[in-house]
C-alpha cells in the first residue's frame, strides 16, 4: 500500500507534513528551518551552522547529555545539518516513541539556552572543525569552488562553519537574535514519517509548537558572479592534484530542470558516466571522478570534481573538453537516456522505502516548493524528457563564459589548467 501524505498549516505559520506508512516499526521526523549560510550578514559568517550546534547545548529543563541520553534510552538517534539554504535537526526511532521523542526534539528547537561557557566552548569545537576541512582537500575544494563561483564576498562564496575571526566575534545576544529571526513559524517545516496517523501527530505537534511566533522569512541575497572566477591553492606536498570545474546552471523551479538532472547522470552521476567510463576505466586517469547539480531558489550549477596525479592532469582536461562538446553537439543515445530515466527512477523508488527517505522528500517538497509533490509526478517528468531536450541542456550548461575552477596541487597544475582553460576561452 502506497504511503498517504497529508499537509496541514498552522495559525502560526509552520507547515506540517505527515507520510503515513502504517507497515512500518519506526517514525523518522525532523523540524526544518528556511534559515542557512546565505542568510546570514557579513558579521554573522558561521552563524547558521553556529546555532545548529549550540541548539544541541541544552535548554531550560533538559542539558546537553540529558538530550543525547533521552533520545537515545528511547531506541531513537538524533543529528542536525546545516547548508546553504536551510538548516534541519532530524530524529528516528520506535514510531509509539514519537511523542516523548518530539518533546525532546521541539525543545531542543524552539528554547535554547546558550550558556556562555558553552558557547565558548563550542567555538572550540567549530575551530578544530574548520582546522578539518583545511586538512582534507576533497572538503577544503568545496569551499575554493563556492568561492570561485559567487566570490567571497558573497554568502555564498563563504564557507558554511565561519572562520575563526567570525566566529571570535560571535556575542550571546548576536546568537539569539539569529535564533529568534530564523527559528520561527513561518520558517518552519516539520515533516513525519513512518508508523503514524495525521491526526495524532497534528495533535502531538500543535500543542507542542502552537506558540511559536510566527516571525517573517529572512531577507538574502541573489546569486551573483564572482569578480575572480579561478582559485588556486598549492599544496606541493600532495600527491594528487584536485579539481572542482563548474557552470552555471538553472534553478530549482526551472521547467528544464529534469533534463538538467537526466545530463548530470549521463554526464557523471554515476559508473556508468561518461566521465566515469572514460576519464577512469578506459583511459586510467583518476580514481575518483564525478558531476554534481546544485540547485538554489534563483541559481543553480553543475559541477565536475576529480582528483589525480599531476601528470595527468592534461589528459584528463582533454578527455573533459572531448565529452562535453559531443554532449553539445551529438546529445546522447536513446539507450543512455533510457538506462539514465531507469537509473533516476528506480534508486528514488528504492530509497523511499524506508521512513528517513520519506521525511526528507516531504521536508524538502514542503521547504522548497509550499506543497508536497508526489514522487510519481516527479517520475513522470524525468519519463517525458527527449534527447532533444537534452542535448538543449547541454548547450546551455556547457558555456565557457560561465566556467569557473578551483584546484588544489603543485604549481605546475596551475599552469596546466590555466592553459586549458584559455584553450576553452
Amino acid at each position: 500500500m502506497p504511503p498517504t501524505t497529508r499537509i496541514h498549516r498552522l495559525d502560526n505559520g509552520i507547515r506540517l507534513a505527515t507520510v503515513s506508512m502504517p507497515h512500518m516499526a519506526s517514525v523518522a521526523f525532523g523540524l526544518w528551518t528556511d534559515a542557512g549560510s546565505r542568510h546570514e550578514s557579513d558579521r554573522e559568517h558561521g552563524m547558521a551552522h553556529f546555532v545548529e550546534h549550540m541548539l544541541f547545548k541544552g535548554t531550560p529543563t533538559r542539558s546537553a547529555e540529558e538530550i543525547s541520553r533521552h533520545i537515545e534510552s528511547l531506541g531513537a538517534s538524533i543529528d542536525g545539518f546545516t547548508v546553504e539554504d536551510h538548516t534541519a535537526y532530524q530524529v528516528k526511532g520506535p514510531a509509539e516513541r514519537f511523542e516523548p521523542l518530539f518533546d525532546v526534539l521541539a525543545d531542543l528547537y524552539s528554547n535554547p539556552v546558550l550558556e556562555p561557557e558553552e558557547i565558548e566552548s563550542e567555538k572550540a569545537v567549530i575551530r578544530e572543525e574548520i582546522a578539518m576541512v583545511r586538512d582534507q582537500p576533497s572538503q577544503y575544494l568545496d569551499d575554493l569552488i563556492s568561492e570561485a563561483v559567487w566570490g567571497a564576498g558573497h554568502p555564498l562564496g563563504r564557507s558554511i562553519t565561519g572562520t575563526e575571526e567570525s566566529l571570535e566575534a560571535f556575542k550571546r545576544g548576536d546568537i539569539f537574535d539569529f535564533h529568534r529571526r530564523a527559528y520561527c513559524g513561518a520558517n518552519t517545516v516539520i515533516s513525519v514519517a513512518g508508523n503514524i496517523e495525521h491526526e495524532a501527530v497534528y495533535d502531538i505537534v500543535s500543542r507542542r509548537v502552537a506558540g511559536m511566533p510566527k516571525g517573517a522569512a529572512i531577507p538574502y541575497l541573489p546569486g551573483g558572479a564572482s569578480p575572480d572566477r579561478h582559485r588556486f591553492a598549492e599544496e606541493d606536498g600532495q600527491e594528487q592534484s584536485h579539481l572542482a570545474l563548474s557552470f552555471r546552471n538553472v534553478d530549482r523551479y526551472d521547467k528544464s530542470r529534469y533534463a538538467h538532472k537526466l545530463l548530470n547522470v549521463i554526464l557523471g552521476e554515476n559508473m556508468s558516466s561518461r566521465l566515469f567510463q572514460t576519464i577512469r576505466e578506459q583511459k586510467g586517469l583518476c580514481y575518483e571522478v564525478q558531476s554534481d547539480l546544485v540547485s538554489f531558489s534563483d541559481a543553480g550549477l553543475l559541477q565536475i570534481y576529480l582528483a589525480l596525479s599531476p601528470e595527468n592532469l592534461a589528459e584528463a582536461l582533454k578527455g573533459i573538453s572531448d565529452i562535453l562538446a559531443d554532449l553539445r553537439e551529438n546529445g546522447v543515445s536513446d539507450q543512455e537516456l533510457a538506462e539514465s530515466k531507469s537509473y533516476i527512477v528506480g534508486q528514488n523508488r528504492i530509497s523511499l522505502e524506508n521512513t528517513s527517505s520519506q521525511m526528507m522528500w516531504a521536508g524538502e517538497t514542503l521547504l522548497f516548493f509550499d506543497d508536497w509533490i508526489d514522487p510519481e509526478e516527479s517520475h513522470r517528468h524525468i519519463e517525458e524528457v527527449t534527447s532533444k531536450e537534452i542535448r538543449a541542456a547541454a548547450s546551455l550548461a556547457f558555456e565557457v563564459d560561465s566556467l569557473c575552477s578551483a584546484l588544489i596541487g603543485p604549481e605546475a597544475s596551475q599552469e596546466v589548467l590555466g592553459e586549458w582553460i584559455s584553450a576553452c576561452s
